[in-house]
């Protein structure tokens, strides 16, 4: 049984993963005007993560690599569909596609990780769980539509929008695999294992991409954009995610991604002057309400 703090530091952990990933679709938008290619943002947003983690991890790493060699399976899936697809795919989408249509897209990730843990897992839907869900949706489509049908119906999905829905199948079946990795190992250091693989299947398409470019960063904004997607979309999402998911399990963290449309809004409000409307704060309701209804457990489907 998980103790009422245990729940509430999940909550926490989930609120600030959701919180940084917000940034993550805006930075990716902006980085695609730069010299910021897709493989290139995430190869260099990981290298830099990987090294600012090198310091805290290698004793833990070294210590356990018997444990790191049995579960090595588990851990190059995850580092593959976490690391090198998920953000990848996503800025990849985010170079023809908007924000809005990303953020529709990302919407159905708990729906994704309920059917991915009950095909791996067998593990039991309850009402309320399947209530909130939709709940949330809706709350993601009141903030991303702004609470307009007409605008919902005139967007325009692209093929980037493709790339953005194999980034949510990515990203649903990497957070129910972690169940399969020992939960007695670091946080911090596993997602180190998993940054260090990643970045192995990520380089030879960075190599690609850079060879008519540059491979380094050209200007401080660029600086300034891989930093922040190392520091805070990278480590500490990632961190607060996964530990989050193993305090949870997957299907009651995923409504938390929901409130990445709330945090983006927040940022738009705050740096560009957009103004709040009661459509922000319906979205919102709809969208804690159906995380709260989520975490009841009842009567299972």
């Amino acid at each position: 049984m998980i103790n009422t703090k245990s729940i509430y530091f999940a909550f926490l952990l989930l609120i600030a993963s959701s919180l940084f990933w917000s940034g993550n679709f805006f930075t990716g938008k902006i980085a695609s005007l730069y010299d910021l290619t897709p493989f290139k943002l995430s190869f260099l947003r990981w290298s830099l993560a990987f090294l600012l983690l090198l310091p805290f991890t290698y004793r833990k790493i070294v210590q356990d690599f018997d444990k790191y060699k049995n579960n090595l399976p588990y851990i190059l899936i995850t580092s593959i569909l976490g690391v090198t697809i998920f953000n990848s795919f996503t800025y990849l989408s985010l170079q023809t596609s908007m924000v809005i249509n990303s953020s529709i897209m990302a919407s159905i990730t708990p729906l994704l990780i309920i059917f991915f843990s009950w095909l791996i897992f067998k593990t039991q839907t309850y009402f309320m769980q399947f209530f909130g869900i939709i709940l949330s949706i809706i709350g993601v489509l009141l903030i991303i539509s702004k609470a307009s049908i007409a605008n919902l119906i005139d967007l325009n999905f692209t093929i980037g929008d493709l790339w953005m829905l194999a980034a949510v199948f990515s990203w649903g079946l990497y957070s129910v695999l972690l169940k399969k990795i020992d939960s007695s190992l670091s946080q911090l250091a596993t997602l180190e294992v998993m940054i260090f693989f990643g970045l192995i299947f990520i380089f030879p398409f960075y190599v690609l991409e850079s060879l008519n470019n540059s491979f380094l960063p050209k200007d401080t904004n660029e600086i300034i954009m891989i930093s922040y997607v190392a520091i805070f979309a990278s480590i500490t999402s990632f961190f607060a995610w996964n530990k989050g998911v193993s305090i949870l399990g997957a299907n009651k963290a995923s409504l938390f991604l929901h409130l990445i449309p709330v945090f983006s809004s927040m940022w738009a409000i705050l740096f560009l002057g957009e103004n709040f409307s009661f459509f922000h704060f319906l979205g919102t309701i709809f969208i804690v309400l159906g995380i709260v209804l989520s975490n009841i457990n009842r009567k299972a489907l």
